[in-house]
């Protein structure tokens, strides 16, 4: 224990300065740390391969699925307009038995992003367990690896 100056009593406050260093780096470190543990959808995305052509919508085979948010809050399965209750129902029957869950998602861009994301947890929560986002063809008659 630390003797005062000019006394002879020990001094029994505590010193608080170790105390504070202590807090201030966990605080720092908490932080740091918090943005990063937010929930995340992992995506993959194709790397850009100017050989490949852009599918038309019309030529999409019958076996996979194509699921079109509207503007006007219904849905398009596979060329069909519903809502959104009656094509996860369908979806939730059509993925039942599959092996592999794939869906591709395309959206007009009337839709708001908070419409598209109810669309997408829907059809996951149907049982979709891969979405492939479609993207329109580059509009324009250039190459395709041309940029505009």
């Amino acid at each position: 224990m630390a003797m005062g100056l000019g006394s002879k009593r020990p001094v029994t406050d505590i010193n608080v300065t170790p105390l504070i260093d202590v807090v201030l780096v966990l605080l720092i470190i908490f932080m740091v740390l918090t943005p990063l543990a937010e929930k995340q959808k992992f995506i993959r995305v194709p790397e850009y391969q100017p050989e490949m052509q852009p599918v038309p919508p019309d030529s999409v085979p019958p076996d996979q699925t194509v699921l079109t948010a509207l503007g006007n809050g219904n849905v398009l399965l596979n060329k069909q307009e519903m809502t959104i209750n009656d094509a996860m129902q369908r979806l939730h029957v059509a993925y039942d038995g599959r092996p592999s869950k794939v869906m591709f998602f395309n959206a007009e861009d009337s839709v708001r992003y908070e419409q598209a994301v109810k669309v997408l947890d829907a059809a996951h929560g149907a049982g979709v367990n891969t979405i492939g986002m479609m993207t329109d063809p580059p509009l324009g008659g250039g190459a395709a690896g041309e940029q505009q």
